[in-house]
């Protein structure tokens, strides 16, 4: 599982209704991937993404193991 902060630049919400968020690994472990809410937090997700691209903040992320493109969000907090 990946546990670390991260840049964002992107967020919106698949046809499914999952917050899409496009991230970059701070510590350098993955560059701009695109990666999905669990479904039972998309829509805390997504406010807590947009709250962080509006305020230039990053964000304290967990992901489920594997880390690849479309991998779920597990937890998302705005950083400093």
């Amino acid at each position: 599982m990946f546990d670390g902060v991260c840049q964002i630049r992107r967020a919106g919400v698949s046809p499914e209704g999952w917050a899409q968020l496009d991230l970059k690994d701070q510590a350098g472990s993955f560059d701009w991937t695109w990666f999905l809410s669990k479904p039972e937090i998309s829509r805390e997700v997504l406010a807590t993404a947009l709250v962080a691209i509006s305020c230039d903040k990053s964000l304290s992320i967990q992901i489920e193991d594997p880390v690849t493109s479309w991998a779920r969000v597990i937890r998302c907090l705005v950083d400093k």
